[in-house]
């Protein structure tokens, strides 16, 4: 059973403005799974070399790139889909409105049944709390790196990514 990491964190409920602040699960994530781990992991699947991997995702990545700037959702099979999603401000009349006024465009990605994964099939670990974590690695750089010998997680950035691609692997 895959392990999975989080931390508690205090917020108050935003549709409850006055109610107390209450403790929430945050994902801590463990690491990177880098392109090189991948790589390497479909070449020892499959007849297909390290290169011949490299080259098709990253031909893959040009093509999904080249469906969305169309303005199509683009669809793979037992992967997912991707579309183009946005914001804009908002304008008094319809006249009012141009194009200018559209930002925050972002990619907006579904993936599908297969790729879902189940909480039955993971274990949670509690990893010590955000500010805990912040705390200890702001002692850490202020203090010159000692080590308290508690499990501070290691990861401040919940899920948010953070750390460059290739860091780890998961081998």
């Amino acid at each position: 059973m895959a392990n999975v990491f989080y931390a508690l964190v205090q917020r108050r409920n935003p549709l409850k403005k006055d109610a107390p602040k209450l403790y929430y699960a945050a994902a801590q994530k463990n690491g990177n799974f880098s392109f090189e781990a991948i790589k390497k992991r479909i070449a020892q699947a499959t007849m297909a070399t390290e290169a011949d991997v490299s080259h098709i995702v990253e031909s893959l990545i040009s093509i999904i790139s080249e469906g969305l700037k169309n303005g199509q959702s683009v669809f793979l099979d037992k992967f997912g889909q991707f579309r183009l999603s946005f914001s804009s401000k908002g304008a008094k009349t319809m006249k009012e409105f141009t194009p200018e006024m559209i930002q925050r465009l972002r990619i907006v990605f579904h993936p599908c049944k297969e790729l879902k994964v189940e909480k039955s099939e993971l274990s949670f670990e509690q990893k010590t709390t955000v500010t805990e974590q912040k705390a200890a690695l702001k002692a850490k750089i202020e203090g010159g790196g000692s080590n308290n010998g508690g499990n501070t997680g290691g990861n401040t950035g919940g899920n948010t990514g953070g750390d460059k691609p290739g860091d780890e692997s998961m081998d």
